[in-house]
Protein backbone atom coordinates (compact mmCIF):
# COMPACT_ATOMS: atom_id res chain seq x y z
CA UNK A 1 0.00 0.00 0.00
CA UNK A 2 1.07 3.77 -0.84
CA UNK A 3 2.64 5.17 2.64
CA UNK A 4 2.15 8.53 2.06
CA UNK A 5 0.24 10.97 -1.15
CA UNK A 6 2.53 11.32 -3.55
CA UNK A 7 3.00 7.43 -3.68
CA UNK A 8 -0.78 7.01 -3.57
CA UNK A 9 -0.89 9.23 -6.78
CA UNK A 10 1.80 7.18 -8.79
CA UNK A 11 0.34 3.76 -7.09
CA UNK A 12 -3.20 4.95 -8.95
CA UNK A 13 -1.38 5.93 -12.06
CA UNK A 14 0.49 2.65 -12.68
CA UNK A 15 -2.28 0.01 -11.65
CA UNK A 16 -5.06 2.10 -13.43
CA UNK A 17 -2.65 1.67 -16.68
CA UNK A 18 -1.92 -1.71 -16.22
CA UNK A 19 -5.45 -2.73 -15.66
CA UNK A 20 -7.19 -0.86 -18.33
CA UNK A 21 -4.53 -2.16 -20.98
CA UNK A 22 -4.88 -5.54 -20.05
CA UNK A 23 -8.90 -5.10 -19.65
CA UNK A 24 -8.99 -3.68 -23.07
CA UNK A 25 -7.46 -6.64 -24.80
CA UNK A 26 -9.10 -8.94 -23.16
CA UNK A 27 -12.53 -7.64 -23.94
CA UNK A 28 -11.45 -7.27 -27.45
CA UNK A 29 -10.46 -10.88 -27.68
CA UNK A 30 -13.56 -11.88 -26.05
CA UNK A 31 -16.21 -9.61 -28.88
CA UNK A 32 -14.05 -11.03 -31.38
CA UNK A 33 -12.77 -14.22 -30.27
CA UNK A 34 -9.34 -13.43 -30.97
CA UNK A 35 -6.49 -12.50 -27.99
CA UNK A 36 -3.70 -12.50 -29.94
CA UNK A 37 -1.15 -10.03 -31.13
CA UNK A 38 -4.39 -8.34 -32.87
CA UNK A 39 -6.18 -7.85 -29.36
CA UNK A 40 -3.24 -6.41 -27.43
CA UNK A 41 -2.44 -3.85 -30.40
CA UNK A 42 -6.25 -2.33 -30.21
CA UNK A 43 -5.75 -2.03 -26.69
CA UNK A 44 -2.16 -0.26 -27.44
CA UNK A 45 -4.00 1.82 -29.76
CA UNK A 46 -6.92 2.95 -28.10
CA UNK A 47 -5.48 2.96 -24.51
CA UNK A 48 -4.97 6.89 -24.45
CA UNK A 49 -8.36 7.73 -24.54
CA UNK A 50 -9.22 4.79 -21.81
CA UNK A 51 -6.20 5.43 -19.54
CA UNK A 52 -8.05 9.19 -19.22
CA UNK A 53 -11.79 8.24 -18.66
CA UNK A 54 -10.41 5.54 -16.22
CA UNK A 55 -7.91 8.15 -14.42
CA UNK A 56 -10.93 10.82 -14.14
CA UNK A 57 -13.06 8.19 -13.21
CA UNK A 58 -10.92 6.63 -10.34
CA UNK A 59 -9.60 10.29 -8.98
CA UNK A 60 -13.09 11.53 -8.97
CA UNK A 61 -15.13 8.68 -8.21
CA UNK A 62 -14.24 4.80 -7.84
CA UNK A 63 -11.14 6.38 -4.90
CA UNK A 64 -13.58 8.73 -2.73
CA UNK A 65 -16.17 6.58 -3.12
CA UNK A 66 -14.61 3.47 -2.31
CA UNK A 67 -12.52 5.20 1.19
CA UNK A 68 -15.96 6.89 1.74
CA UNK A 69 -17.94 3.03 2.05
CA UNK A 70 -14.81 1.60 3.81
CA UNK A 71 -14.92 4.43 6.44
CA UNK A 72 -18.92 4.11 6.71
CA UNK A 73 -19.13 0.27 7.52
CA UNK A 74 -15.00 -0.50 8.89
CA UNK A 75 -14.62 0.39 12.68
CA UNK A 76 -12.11 2.68 13.89
CA UNK A 77 -10.44 -0.38 15.23
CA UNK A 78 -10.78 -2.80 12.38
CA UNK A 79 -6.76 -3.29 11.11
CA UNK A 80 -5.18 -1.37 8.47
CA UNK A 81 -4.44 -4.76 6.21
CA UNK A 82 -8.43 -5.22 5.95
CA UNK A 83 -9.50 -1.60 5.47
CA UNK A 84 -7.27 -2.06 2.28
CA UNK A 85 -8.66 -4.72 1.00
CA UNK A 86 -12.12 -3.62 1.49
CA UNK A 87 -11.16 -0.43 -0.41
CA UNK A 88 -9.36 -2.11 -3.30
CA UNK A 89 -12.50 -4.69 -3.74
CA UNK A 90 -14.55 -1.67 -3.97
CA UNK A 91 -12.49 -0.12 -6.16
CA UNK A 92 -12.37 -3.00 -8.43
CA UNK A 93 -16.38 -2.68 -8.86
CA UNK A 94 -16.62 0.93 -9.13
CA UNK A 95 -13.89 0.93 -11.62
CA UNK A 96 -15.46 -2.37 -13.75
CA UNK A 97 -18.88 -0.76 -13.86
CA UNK A 98 -17.30 2.60 -15.77
CA UNK A 99 -14.71 1.01 -17.48
CA UNK A 100 -17.81 -2.12 -19.20
CA UNK A 101 -19.78 1.37 -19.97
CA UNK A 102 -17.06 3.30 -21.97
CA UNK A 103 -16.35 -0.24 -23.56
CA UNK A 104 -19.70 -1.21 -24.23
CA UNK A 105 -19.90 3.09 -25.74
CA UNK A 106 -16.95 2.61 -27.74
CA UNK A 107 -17.87 -0.88 -29.10
CA UNK A 108 -21.55 0.05 -30.11
CA UNK A 109 -22.22 3.49 -30.02
CA UNK A 110 -25.05 5.41 -27.67
CA UNK A 111 -27.36 2.13 -28.50
CA UNK A 112 -29.54 -0.04 -27.25
CA UNK A 113 -26.68 -3.02 -28.32
CA UNK A 114 -24.01 -0.90 -26.10
CA UNK A 115 -26.61 -1.45 -22.80
CA UNK A 116 -26.71 -5.20 -24.38
CA UNK A 117 -23.45 -5.22 -24.10
CA UNK A 118 -22.68 -4.22 -20.52
CA UNK A 119 -24.54 -6.28 -18.87
CA UNK A 120 -22.97 -9.38 -20.82
CA UNK A 121 -19.59 -7.82 -20.35
CA UNK A 122 -19.77 -6.74 -17.03
CA UNK A 123 -19.87 -10.18 -15.15
CA UNK A 124 -17.16 -11.61 -17.22
CA UNK A 125 -14.81 -8.23 -16.46
CA UNK A 126 -15.35 -8.42 -12.99
CA UNK A 127 -14.52 -11.78 -12.56
CA UNK A 128 -11.10 -11.55 -14.49
CA UNK A 129 -10.25 -8.04 -13.38
CA UNK A 130 -10.90 -9.11 -9.47
CA UNK A 131 -8.05 -11.48 -9.29
CA UNK A 132 -5.89 -9.46 -11.66
CA UNK A 133 -5.68 -6.69 -9.95
CA UNK A 134 -5.71 -7.59 -6.24
CA UNK A 135 -2.79 -10.93 -6.80
CA UNK A 136 -1.10 -9.22 -9.55
CA UNK A 137 -1.53 -5.67 -10.39
CA UNK A 138 -1.62 -4.33 -6.95
CA UNK A 139 1.08 -5.85 -5.60
CA UNK A 140 3.06 -5.55 -8.89
CA UNK A 141 2.02 -1.17 -8.59
CA UNK A 142 3.21 -1.45 -5.00
CA UNK A 143 6.89 -2.66 -5.06
CA UNK A 144 7.38 -0.10 -7.91
CA UNK A 145 5.26 2.59 -5.86
CA UNK A 146 8.02 1.82 -2.84
CA UNK A 147 11.06 1.71 -4.94
CA UNK A 148 10.69 5.12 -6.60
CA UNK A 149 9.42 6.47 -3.15
CA UNK A 150 12.31 5.36 -1.51
CA UNK A 151 14.67 6.00 -4.13
CA UNK A 152 13.35 9.91 -3.92
CA UNK A 153 13.60 9.70 -0.28
CA UNK A 154 9.49 10.68 -0.08
CA UNK A 155 9.28 8.87 3.31
CA UNK A 156 13.00 9.84 4.83
CA UNK A 157 11.94 13.30 6.13
CA UNK A 158 8.70 11.60 7.65
CA UNK A 159 10.62 8.99 9.07
CA UNK A 160 12.90 11.63 10.51
CA UNK A 161 9.96 13.07 11.94
CA UNK A 162 8.26 10.69 13.55
CA UNK A 163 9.16 10.05 17.28
CA UNK A 164 9.16 5.75 17.79
CA UNK A 165 8.07 4.08 20.97
CA UNK A 166 10.49 1.68 22.55
CA UNK A 167 7.92 -0.88 22.30
CA UNK A 168 6.80 -2.26 19.94
CA UNK A 169 3.64 -5.00 21.18
CA UNK A 170 1.65 -6.14 23.94
CA UNK A 171 4.43 -8.00 25.50
CA UNK A 172 6.56 -5.53 25.68
CA UNK A 173 4.42 -3.07 28.17
CA UNK A 174 1.76 -5.35 29.76
CA UNK A 175 2.01 -5.60 33.48
CA UNK A 176 2.43 -9.59 34.04
CA UNK A 177 1.32 -9.96 37.85
CA UNK A 178 -2.37 -10.30 37.51
CA UNK A 179 -4.53 -10.26 40.19
CA UNK A 180 -7.67 -11.92 39.14
CA UNK A 181 -10.42 -14.08 41.13
CA UNK A 182 -12.04 -17.34 39.91
CA UNK A 183 -15.15 -17.73 38.35
CA UNK A 184 -16.56 -19.65 41.16
CA UNK A 185 -15.49 -16.86 43.77
CA UNK A 186 -18.10 -14.63 45.42
CA UNK A 187 -18.57 -10.82 45.23
CA UNK A 188 -17.20 -10.73 48.62
CA UNK A 189 -14.21 -12.83 47.34
CA UNK A 190 -13.83 -9.89 44.90
CA UNK A 191 -14.23 -7.22 46.77
CA UNK A 192 -11.35 -8.22 49.30
CA UNK A 193 -9.03 -8.67 46.47
CA UNK A 194 -10.00 -5.06 45.13
CA UNK A 195 -9.31 -4.05 48.68
CA UNK A 196 -6.04 -5.92 49.31
CA UNK A 197 -4.40 -5.52 46.11
CA UNK A 198 -5.75 -1.52 46.00
CA UNK A 199 -7.38 -2.24 41.95
CA UNK A 200 -10.85 -1.51 40.96
CA UNK A 201 -11.03 -4.54 38.85
CA UNK A 202 -10.68 -7.78 38.22
CA UNK A 203 -10.52 -10.40 35.53
CA UNK A 204 -12.50 -13.58 36.37
CA UNK A 205 -10.89 -16.87 35.14
CA UNK A 206 -11.95 -20.22 34.80
CA UNK A 207 -9.88 -22.83 35.81
CA UNK A 208 -7.86 -23.30 33.01
CA UNK A 209 -6.79 -19.81 33.32
CA UNK A 210 -8.92 -18.28 30.16
CA UNK A 211 -10.50 -15.04 31.07
CA UNK A 212 -14.41 -15.50 31.31
CA UNK A 213 -15.38 -12.02 33.00
CA UNK A 214 -14.43 -9.10 34.35
CA UNK A 215 -15.76 -7.27 37.49
CA UNK A 216 -15.02 -3.43 38.88
CA UNK A 217 -15.77 -1.76 41.66
CA UNK A 218 -18.46 -0.20 39.65
CA UNK A 219 -20.43 -3.03 38.89
CA UNK A 220 -20.55 -3.58 42.70
CA UNK A 221 -21.77 -0.43 43.45
CA UNK A 222 -24.11 -0.02 40.65
CA UNK A 223 -25.67 -3.90 42.07
CA UNK A 224 -25.95 -2.07 45.40
CA UNK A 225 -28.29 0.89 43.67
CA UNK A 226 -30.24 -1.53 41.95
CA UNK A 227 -31.40 -3.16 45.20
CA UNK A 228 -31.49 0.06 47.32
CA UNK A 229 -34.66 1.98 45.99
CA UNK A 230 -33.18 4.92 48.30
CA UNK A 231 -30.00 5.58 46.20
CA UNK A 232 -30.13 7.33 43.21
CA UNK A 233 -26.35 7.35 42.03
CA UNK A 234 -23.17 5.71 43.19
CA UNK A 235 -21.91 8.77 44.50
CA UNK A 236 -24.69 9.30 47.14
CA UNK A 237 -24.45 5.19 48.15
CA UNK A 238 -20.83 5.44 48.84
CA UNK A 239 -21.62 8.43 51.10
CA UNK A 240 -24.23 7.39 52.52
CA UNK A 241 -22.66 3.54 53.66
CA UNK A 242 -19.85 5.81 55.26
CA UNK A 243 -21.98 8.00 57.42
CA UNK A 244 -24.19 4.87 58.21
CA UNK A 245 -27.31 6.09 56.78
CA UNK A 246 -28.66 3.10 54.81
CA UNK A 247 -28.65 1.07 58.06
CA UNK A 248 -31.43 -1.01 55.55
CA UNK A 249 -29.18 -2.35 53.30
CA UNK A 250 -28.81 -5.64 53.30
CA UNK A 251 -25.91 -6.89 51.49
CA UNK A 252 -25.07 -10.25 52.93
CA UNK A 253 -27.18 -12.54 50.09
CA UNK A 254 -24.87 -10.19 47.57
CA UNK A 255 -21.52 -10.72 48.97
CA UNK A 256 -22.63 -14.46 49.29
CA UNK A 257 -23.24 -14.45 45.87
CA UNK A 258 -21.52 -15.94 42.42
CA UNK A 259 -19.16 -13.17 41.19
CA UNK A 260 -20.23 -14.08 37.78
CA UNK A 261 -23.71 -12.92 38.67
CA UNK A 262 -22.73 -9.04 38.51
CA UNK A 263 -19.10 -9.72 35.96
CA UNK A 264 -19.35 -8.44 32.70
CA UNK A 265 -19.47 -11.59 30.84
CA UNK A 266 -18.18 -10.46 27.52
CA UNK A 267 -14.91 -9.31 27.80
CA UNK A 268 -12.26 -7.29 25.35
CA UNK A 269 -9.09 -9.01 25.23
CA UNK A 270 -5.66 -8.30 23.92
CA UNK A 271 -3.34 -10.99 22.57
CA UNK A 272 0.38 -10.75 23.32
CA UNK A 273 1.41 -10.37 20.12
CA UNK A 274 -0.66 -7.29 19.32
CA UNK A 275 0.96 -4.20 18.13
CA UNK A 276 1.00 -1.08 19.78
CA UNK A 277 -0.80 0.61 17.43
CA UNK A 278 -3.63 -2.05 17.76
CA UNK A 279 -4.05 -1.27 21.70
CA UNK A 280 -3.95 2.51 21.21
CA UNK A 281 -7.10 2.36 19.03
CA UNK A 282 -9.04 -0.24 21.75
CA UNK A 283 -8.15 2.69 24.11
CA UNK A 284 -8.69 5.75 22.21
CA UNK A 285 -12.02 4.25 20.16
CA UNK A 286 -13.56 2.36 22.69
CA UNK A 287 -13.04 3.76 26.25
CA UNK A 288 -11.19 1.06 28.20
CA UNK A 289 -9.20 1.62 30.86
CA UNK A 290 -7.77 -1.74 30.82
CA UNK A 291 -7.63 -5.17 28.82
CA UNK A 292 -6.40 -8.40 29.99
CA UNK A 293 -3.54 -9.96 27.79
CA UNK A 294 -4.56 -13.33 26.25
CA UNK A 295 -1.81 -16.06 25.15
CA UNK A 296 -3.92 -18.85 23.31
CA UNK A 297 -6.98 -17.85 25.07
CA UNK A 298 -4.93 -18.08 28.61
CA UNK A 299 -4.45 -14.79 30.49
CA UNK A 300 -1.13 -13.91 30.99
CA UNK A 301 -1.25 -9.78 31.50
CA UNK A 302 -2.91 -6.89 31.44
CA UNK A 303 -2.53 -3.62 30.19
CA UNK A 304 -3.08 -0.11 31.35
CA UNK A 305 -3.92 2.48 29.47
CA UNK A 306 -2.40 5.28 31.55
CA UNK A 307 0.44 3.58 31.40
CA UNK A 308 0.91 3.16 27.85
CA UNK A 309 -0.09 6.87 27.51
CA UNK A 310 2.57 7.52 30.31
CA UNK A 311 4.87 6.05 28.12
CA UNK A 312 3.94 7.39 24.58
CA UNK A 313 3.97 10.68 26.39
CA UNK A 314 7.52 10.50 27.43
CA UNK A 315 8.33 9.28 24.02
CA UNK A 316 7.36 12.80 22.56
CA UNK A 317 9.18 14.89 25.17
CA UNK A 318 12.37 13.16 25.03
CA UNK A 319 11.76 13.59 21.22
CA UNK A 320 10.89 16.85 21.43
CA UNK A 321 14.31 18.04 23.44
CA UNK A 322 16.55 16.36 21.51
CA UNK A 323 15.35 17.62 17.77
Amino acid sequence: MPRNGKEGILFSFIMSAIMIYVMAALNYGVRTGDVGATAWSYAFFNWPLAYVVGMICDLCICTPSSRAIMNRFCAQTDRAVWKGITVKFLMVVLMTVFMTIFGAIMAFGFSGGAVAGFFRMFPYNFTIALPIQMLVVAPLSGVIVHAVGDKAGWNRAARQRTPKLDVETVADVMQREVYTVSDTATVRDAIEVMLDRNTGGLPVVDGTGAVVGFVSDSDVLRRFAQDNLPVSDVSTLITGMARGEFPQLSHAELMQRNVMEIAANKVTTVNVDASIAEVCQMFGYQQYKKLPVVDGGRLVGVINRGHLTRRSFETCLEYRQSA
